[in-house]
């Protein structure tokens, strides 16, 4: 018996490993095609996922098209959630090698661009300071200078011009203030820092660093022949303007230990929590790091220590005030562009953002929980509570406040000043106007390629044909990267068929519906799908709750929808279009006629509202008159959703 069994046995044995094998070895990944709605990619958009990432391109305000790359789920709640559209999936079968291939160009696609638009950033900074520096005569600071060259996290220890005064011997400060017990834990901090490094370190280190400022010399920025390449990082270039802020950051930071100066009464966040003993257990040993770590901190050789020092500052401090009042105390985190809303907007979506506070405390929660762990217990999980904190308070502020902010939280705070008029390089005026003149050059220069490479244009080079130009780049053979383009081209189309099936052309296909076409008609497609958007999800609820011809006569208007309420940021309409196509043009002629009446109602409130209402009149418009011809565009938003809830309506599905 056991002869006669072992034939058959190896055989399932070795059919199993050669099966086992060829599953290890399959990979894929997922062409989307999002549907077209009101707002960016009005007309539809395209996406590559790749694993866990997924990459695309989007259109921005400056002219240049920009390669994103973002988490999957924070994708598809964007664009299924917040902005309700379907996207459409076509998971198409490549070898690991391609997959690895596609994911390191991207990657290195993303990273390199990135540079390049840092770069840039670079160069207006430095200009701005550059034009500050030859004119600070100027009582009044240019709008440039103002909202680019700004110190972060100055602003949770002075106020706006304050360092200014102090220059000046203008600032009285704050007299008959009680000194916290924070400030005395600075002074200890301060003597620890002396004693580790030598008596009068801190005012040895603020000479040091006040020399190094006067001594700073504008950046070289060389003229080449050429600069950039589309996925190569662009030349390092030391910036002026970085290095002059970071110096500054780091003489504030030792100002601040100096004058054992305390939060300013805007930069922190005092809850009405109180803290368990556990939790101050697990605080005073977090206190004890972060004394340890800024003593480390302060004589660091990095460029950005003083940003971090000043950060740390300010945590201890609120840890501390947290220790003494037995409450929770937290640096206020809130970037200074994050987004408000008002009162009354509370009130019309009061019921998605109750859902809102609710996860805000759920995470508050768990990150109380976390920081209980002694092996949890560091400055990054701290980061995170603090952020959870931050969120969950804010949004409980929206009971008694005109107006909340509601997206902004970020991992360090960042609340920060305009450069101040205190140590500048000693430069005279011809070497300042030289080095603008050089630096004008370059970036005039560095534009231009970038323009070559980057800029927008609706038809030739958009979110679609980018994507697939840069998968032709990233299947071009190493060994054929420097050959004639025209070569080249015929490369890629190559190694598209042989590693993808077939190839697609990125002057043919500029339409992101085409081009999903093309991908099934192209590709090795496996298999295909439609993901729901926000209200698809929430119809096919009500349709097992109640009658389906109850539910899709009151869902199909935003008079009576209860999934729908209007907002400002949508163009006024009537009738969901995306669902019924026989009778979209009747529809859209409801539609058209609600856009024209908005804006005639826009002419009249002209000067009430800068023409808002006249513009979403005419948007209006614009997306229901492809409903007359049976194209459907506009399908509403949801802006104040759940993150959380879409993470659990989503899991089933996908």
């Amino acid at each position: 018996m056991w002869f006669s069994d072992k034939p058959v046995s190896f055989h399932i044995a070795l059919v199993a490993i050669c099966l086992c094998s060829t599953l290890a070895s399959a990979a894929s990944f997922e062409y989307l095609y999002v549907e077209a709605n009101e707002g960016n990619s009005s007309g539809g958009h395209s996406a590559l996922q790749l694993g866990d990432e997924i990459f695309h391109y989007q259109h921005h305000d400056s002219g240049f098209i920009r390669l994103l790359k973002e988490n999957r789920q924070d994708f598809h709640f964007q664009y299924r959630f917040l902005q309700n559209r379907r996207i459409h999936l076509s998971q198409v079968e490549v070898s690991e090698d391609t997959l690895r291939r596609l994911r390191d160009h991207f990657k290195l696609q993303f990273l390199a661009q990135d540079q390049q638009f840092k770069q840039l950033h670079q160069l207006q900074k430095d200009r701005a300071l550059l034009r500050w520096l030859l004119n600070r005569q100027d009582t009044v600071v240019g709008t440039d200078f103002a909202s680019i060259l700004r110190l972060n996290a100055v602003g949770l220890f002075y106020a706006e011009g304050e360092l200014d005064l102090q220059q000046k011997g203008e600032y009285i400060g704050m007299v008959n203030v009680k000194p916290s017990q924070s400030s005395f834990l600075l002074g200890m901090l301060r003597r620890k820092i002396e004693q580790y490094y030598g008596q009068n370190y801190l005012s040895r280190r603020s000479e040091q660093i006040t020399k190094q400022i006067k001594l700073l010399t504008p950046s070289d920025w060389p003229l080449g022949q050429s600069m950039l390449a589309i996925d190569q990082f662009p030349p390092a270039i030391d910036s002026f303007a970085e290095r002059y802020t970071d110096h500054l950051s780091g003489l504030v930071a030792i100002k601040v230990l100096m004058e054992e100066r305390m939060l300013r009464p805007d930069a922190f966040l005092l809850t009405l929590e109180a803290v368990t003993p556990e939790e101050k257990e697990a605080l005073e040993r977090l206190r004890d790091q972060l004394m340890l770590s800024l003593v480390k901190s302060i004589h660091s050789r990095r460029p950005d220590w003083g940003y971090a020092v000043l950060v740390n500052i300010a945590r201890l401090a609120a840890i501390d005030m947290t220790l003494q009042l037995d409450q929770w105390v937290f640096v206020d985190d809130f970037g200074m562009d994050s987004e408000w809303i008002s009162a009354d907007e509370l009130a019309q979506y009061a019921e998605p953002m109750q859902i809102q506070i609710d996860d805000a405390l759920s995470n508050w929660t768990q990150m109380r929980e976390v920081l209980l762990n002694p092996g949890d217990l560091t400055e990054a999980t701290y980061s995170k509570l603090e952020m959870s904190a931050n969120r969950y308070f804010e949004l409980l502020k929206g009971a008694w406040q005109p107006a909340i902010r509601i997206v902004g939280e970020k991992a360090l705070p960042t609340k920060s000043i305009v450069v101040p008029d205190w140590v500048v390089p000693e430069l005279t005026q011809q070497q300042l106007t030289l080095a603008l003149s050089a630096l004008n050059s370059y970036e005039a220069k560095f534009r231009q390629e970038l323009a070559g490479y980057y800029r927008y244009d609706l038809i030739t080079r958009n979110c679609v044909t980018e994507l697939f130009r840069t998968i032709d780049r990233a299947l071009l053979p190493l060994s054929q990267a420097d050959v004639d383009p025209s070569k080249q081209a015929k490369y890629s189309m190559e190694e598209s068929i042989k590693r993808l099936g077939g190839h697609i052309s990125a002057a043919y296909n500029f339409i992101p519906f085409v081009s999903f076409q093309a991908v099934q008609a192209q590709y090795r497609v496996m298999t295909n799908d439609i993901l729901d958007s926000y209200r698809d999800q929430q119809l096919k609820k009500l349709f097992v709750q109640s009658d389906r011809l109850t539910v899709s006569l009151r869902e199909s208007n935003t008079l009576s929808s209860t999934l729908y309420s209007y907002h400002p940021e949508d163009a006024f309409f009537i009738f969901f279009t995306d669902g019924n196509a026989v009778l979209r043009p009747i529809a859209g002629l409801f539609n058209t006629t609600a856009g024209i009446g908005q804006s005639v109602l826009g002419l009249l409130t002209w000067p009430l509202d800068d023409g808002k209402n006249f513009k979403s009149g005419a948007t209006g418009i614009l997306m229901s008159v492809p409903e007359l011809l049976f194209f459907n565009i506009r399908k509403g938003s949801y802006k104040y959703l759940s993150y959380n809830q879409f993470v659990k309506d989503d899991a089933a599905k996908y």
